[in-house]
């Protein structure tokens, strides 16, 4: 079912005023897919402004829910539920937001709500998964990331973020390191329901210079900024499955911020990147598209 899911889309477009049309490709069938179909949507959407550096904001990546989460800080143990994401962007409208006061702390920004449950690094344990029961307010369960997982800051400019949980229409990921990688990254599948690992990959992207990364059908993305201030860009993408390569793919940019992003989230329902920085949440939209048949 992933080969499938993974055929039928892929990244097509970021940043009309950063990304040229590509002139060359390796591929003949990425060329008819990637280049022919390539379309411009736009990129950026500031809808909110805290005064933290750090955190995460997110919609629930496998419901219909129009709830919007905020979770303040890279070190922190309470949630803020919005109705939509109006009453998200205007801090008058009422009713106000809902407050959630979680019984463990969230350790960095790569927290993700997945069908009405809140994943989360547990605060003062190396590599343990809460997952969180939103309606019942409680720990539905909880898993330890095998191969040493969460001992070190996973990106260079995000150093609060040791374990980063990420969904894309095929599940639960989690990102983070491992001993013996030699600083690259590592991707594991996680089976939601019963929090058990489906498999673990050593990806060829580094943390050196990462500040964050997020799946798109069964593909990593990892964004980099060499200076930490911009240009922030995607210079290394995995593939489990190889049916993806990053020389395939144009550079993708995004627009040149004043520091590094503490998240970049994708949500499968609405096709967007949700991110943090500097205070800033941040809407990112982007497009998939289906592969066609060469003719």
């Amino acid at each position: 079912m992933m080969v499938a899911l993974q055929r039928a889309c892929l990244l097509v477009l970021f940043l009309e005023v950063f990304l040229p049309l590509p002139q060359h490709a390796q591929d003949p069938a990425m060329v008819h897919y990637i280049y022919q179909r390539f379309q411009v949507l736009e990129s950026l959407k500031i809808v909110r402004k805290t005064m933290d550096p750090d955190g995460s904001w997110m919609k629930d990546a496998g419901g219909n829910s129009a709830k919007v989460y905020l979770l303040i800080g890279s070190r922190n143990n309470t949630v803020w539920e919005f109705a939509n994401l109006r009453t998200f962007m205007e801090d008058s409208t009422k009713p106000g937001p809902r407050k959630l006061v979680l019984p463990l702390s969230w350790q960095g920004s790569g927290q993700v709500i997945y069908k009405s449950f809140l994943f989360f690094h547990n605060q003062g344990t190396s590599n343990e998964i809460i997952k969180y029961n939103l309606q019942k307010k409680t720990v539905e369960d909880r898993m330890l990331l095998p191969g040493g997982a969460g001992r070190a800051p996973i990106y260079q400019h995000s150093l609060s973020t040791y374990i980063d949980l990420a969904v894309d229409e095929h599940g639960l990921w989690a990102i983070h390191s491992g001993p013996g990688t030699q600083g690259h990254l590592v991707l594991t599948k996680i089976e939601p329901d019963t929090l058990g690992i489906e498999h673990s990959w050593e990806t060829p992207c580094r943390n050196q210079d990462a500040e964050a990364s997020f799946l798109l059908c069964g593909v990593l993305y990892v964004v980099y900024s060499f200076s930490g201030q911009g240009p922030h860009r995607i210079t290394c993408v995995y593939d489990p499955l190889g049916t993806v390569r990053e020389e395939h793919l144009p550079n993708l940019f995004f627009p040149k911020r004043p520091r590094s992003h503490s998240m970049i989230h994708y949500n499968p329902r609405d096709k967007q990147l949700y991110a943090w920085n500097e205070g800033n949440q941040i809407i990112y939209k982007l497009q998939t598209k289906k592969r066609l048949p060469l003719e």
